[in-house]
C-alpha cells in the first residue's frame, strides 16, 4: 500500500479519522469500497449499522479526491467509476438518507451528489436486522 500524500494524511488527521485511513490514505479505502461492492452485488449480510460505516467509507474518498496528487487520482479514476457502477446496479434507491432527516440536515447531504447515502442492496435476504434498514423506494411510496 503506497503512503497516501501529505495533503491526504493531513486532512484524515485533522477530521480524526482511524489511523488506518490517516495511514492508507485512498488506496485503504478504495480497497474497502471495492470489499463493500462485492458484498453488495452478492447480496450484502452485514448489519445495517456496519453498511452505515461502508457508506461513511465512500463519502471521505469524495472528500479526499480533490486533495489527491495525480498519482493517487490515476489510481481512483482507473477504478473508482467501475465500483461506483457495480455498486448503484446492486443497490435500489431510498426515499430519505440511510442517516434519518436529521443527520442528511446536519451535514448537508444531497442525493445528487451523496448518492451513496440514498440506496441499499437489493438483495437483503441475508441480513440478520432486516428490520433496521429503511425501506426502498418503489412507485408505490
Amino acid at each position: 500500500m503506497d503512503n497516501p500524500s501529505s495533503a491526504i494524511r493531513e486532512y484524515c488527521t485533522r477530521h480524526g479519522f482511524s489511523e488506518r485511513v490517516c495511514d492508507g490514505g485512498l488506496d485503504y479505502l478504495l480497497h474497502g469500497w471495492q470489499l463493500t461492492v462485492g458484498d453488495v452485488v452478492e447480496g450484502y449480510t452485514g448489519l445495517f449499522d456496519e453498511y452505515l460505516n461502508d457508506m461513511d467509507g465512500r463519502r471521505i474518498i469524495d472528500e479526499l479526491l480533490p486533495l489527491a496528487d495525480a498519482t493517487e487520482l490515476r489510481k481512483v479514476e482507473a477504478s473508482l467509476l467501475a465500483m461506483d457502477d457495480g455498486f448503484i446496479k446492486a443497490t435500489l434507491p431510498t426515499s430519505s438518507c440511510i442517516w434519518g432527516e436529521d443527520a442528511a440536515q446536519k451535514h448537508e447531504y444531497q442525493p445528487g451528489r451523496d448518492w451513496w447515502y440514498y440506496r441499499i442492496p437489493s438483495n437483503l435476504g441475508h441480513v440478520e436486522d432486516p428490520d433496521a434498514w429503511p425501506k426502498a423506494y418503489t412507485l408505490e411510496g
